[in-house]
């Protein structure tokens, strides 16, 4: 898919959610949405990451957004708005903004092209990690903020640069529960007879 808008390399940002190995879409289940692989011709097909940037890297971020908005936008669009609506904090200060890349465009199939650190080019189904720090190429699409959600301006996923991968961590599916088994405190049986003092 040839692409002519406007490229930015957002270089040493955090990894969050990264679903670029290959194409996700929502599907109900029961009464909430859920996000499970699909084909890239599927309707809602994409491939999708947030990304954690420090104040400096957010503010050459917000900068670059505006001044590709000002040089697209008509007379009848919204101005854009301020950094604070299109940045969330998190807990840590960083700022946190997502990218995306539809599956196909006129049933022509996209891809997120993904290398390492000396710039060898990685396995399509290359599973990055939450917390690798990266670098991302990505398009600026200017669209009409009035015809649909967001701020005026999308980030399109166009390549990843792995820095340094981040080892992946199981989550649980469960709530802590206050006063319960604390293996990391009480230690615990490793087998029959004995118990392993892991505290």
């Amino acid at each position: 898919m040839a692409d002519k808008n406007t490229t930015l390399i957002i270089s040493g940002a955090t990894a969050l959610y990264p679903r670029i190995n290959q194409t996700y879409k929502f599907v109900k289940n029961g009464s909430k949405q859920e996000r499970v692989a699909c084909d890239p011709l599927d309707d809602g097909a994409e491939y999708t990451m947030s990304l954690a940037l420090n104040k400096s890297e957010a503010s050459y971020v917000y900068k670059s957004m505006k001044a590709e908005y000002a040089k697209k936008k008509q007379d009848t669009w919204n101005d854009f708005p301020a950094s604070a609506e299109i940045f969330e904090k998190n807990d840590n200060g960083e700022y946190i903004i997502r990218t995306k890349l539809k599956g196909a465009f006129n049933k022509d199939v996209t891809r997120v092209d993904q290398f390492d650190a000396s710039n060898n080019e990685l396995p399509k189904d290359f599973l990055l990690t939450t917390g690798s720090k990266i670098n991302v190429l990505v398009s600026l699409v200017v669209y009409d903020p009035s015809r649909m959600d967001g701020c005026g301006v999308s980030l399109r996923l166009r390549q990843v640069q792995v820095i340094d991968l981040a080892e992946m961590k199981k989550r649980s599916a469960f709530n802590v529960m206050e006063g319960g088994f604390n293996s990391k405190e009480e230690g615990f049986a490793t087998g029959f007879e004995t118990t392993a003092d892991t505290a």
